[in-house]
């Protein structure tokens, strides 16, 4: 199967025994209830519901290992440092010693938890990809590229971090709802969007379209058939 680079993701060792409610109480998804073995999506959002980084949570047993993004690293932790008060949470910045690939067009069955082969985590967060992390001295498969990475994505409707996932969005509109757990408590964010959810309206949707058949600027994504955008439901 194809694998590229993921050049803009940033990984970090999150320890201490509040570890998991503290991501719990900042991000969509339901992360407190993970066991060792696990992986997990979930979206940090602001007060606004406006996305601060989408985060992949990796249940390690003694720790926790957060993959995120270079581009967004800086404002995930601007975000969540204030807020660890008189929590038992350290965070670290081990980006530099790993490499990261994504692994696309396969058929996960194991969606949700991860393993080790040679060295190389395996994070099977969807059932069509996978994410690969992996220490330096080891070297990972780069066998596909990411224009062809990019118009699978397309074809597929998965949206991605600086494309879809950008801070202008909220989650649903990005769209992640998938990681917006319906039946969590209070986290930052959390009041929006579940006014938007219950109202049925979201102000803006996530589409695949026909290129040519929208507004370029409405364009997320672009395609040589087809292209990936986020627009007003007003406009569907």
């Amino acid at each position: 199967m194809p694998q590229v680079a993921y050049d803009d993701a940033a990984l970090t060792i999150w320890r201490g025994s509040d570890a998991l409610l503290f991501i719990d109480g900042l991000s969509s998804n339901k992360i407190a209830d993970m066991i060792q073995g696990e992986v997990r999506q979930t979206v940090f959002t602001t007060t606004q519901a406006k996305i601060v980084d989408l985060a992949t949570v990796f249940h390690m047993g003694d720790f926790l290992a957060v993959q995120s993004h270079k581009s967004q690293l800086e404002r995930l932790l601007q975000h969540v440092t204030p807020r660890i008060l008189n929590q038992e949470v350290t965070i670290d910045d081990v980006t530099s010693r790993n490499v990261f690939c994504i692994e696309y067009g396969v058929s996960n069955l194991n969606i949700g938890q991860f393993e080790s082969k040679d060295g190389v985590t395996h994070g099977y967060v969807n059932e069509k990809y996978s994410f690969l992390i992996a220490s330096l001295n080891i070297e990972l498969s780069e066998n596909g590229d990411l224009s062809s990475f990019h118009e699978w994505r397309i074809e597929n409707q998965i949206p991605w971090n600086g494309f879809e996932v950008t801070p202008a969005n909220h989650p649903l509109s990005a769209g992640l709802s998938q990681l917006v757990h319906p039946a969590k408590g209070c986290y930052i964010g959390q009041e929006v969007l579940a006014r938007m959810i219950s109202r049925g309206r979201q102000g803006k949707i996530f589409v695949r379209v026909e290129n040519g058949t929208v507004d370029e600027k409405y364009i997320t994504t672009q395609g040589e058939n087809l292209s990936l955008a986020i627009m007003r439901e007003s406009i569907q």
